[in-house]
């Protein structure tokens, strides 16, 4: 008999930076071992997956030619509903909020994104499941 490995949420890692995506989907995998982490550095590659993909929650920072609240813009008009986490060294969560992220984390803090994307998963969930209560197609 063969043991099918269970596929967690799959997430979207938006950063130019190699090394600071790095850390960003190891901590990640710590908090959700079955996930499928999809990580990219270019902006229209970034949003083609949101486009054609059942991305549970997108993480992003920014890409060479795209700063970080003009991609959460472009993300959210792909998706209205899936959570996105901006994150930069600089303190940059009233633009990201304004343009749509669900929440901001600096980078000084990249150990509580786990944490952060979870509360965001169980949120969405919490939502989803009351719409079906109140006899809305979800």
């Amino acid at each position: 008999m063969q043991h099918r490995r269970r596929i967690g949420p799959i997430f979207l890692v938006v950063d130019f930076q190699r090394e600071s995506r790095f850390l960003l989907v190891k901590t990640l995998l710590r908090k959700f071992p079955t996930a499928v982490i999809r990580e990219c550095e270019d902006a229209v590659q970034a949003i083609q997956m949101a486009r054609t993909q059942d991305i549970a929650c997108i993480i992003t920072h920014r890409t060479f030619d795209t700063p970080g609240a003009d991609l959460v813009r472009q993300l959210r008009q792909v998706d209205p509903q899936v959570p996105i986490v901006m994150v930069s060294g600089m303190d940059r969560q009233r633009a990201a909020l304004e343009a749509g992220a669900t929440s901001f984390l600096s980078y000084d803090e990249w150990l509580r994104i786990g944490t952060v994307v979870e509360r965001h998963i169980a949120t969405r969930d919490q939502d989803e499941d009351q719409e079906d209560g109140a006899g809305r197609v979800a």
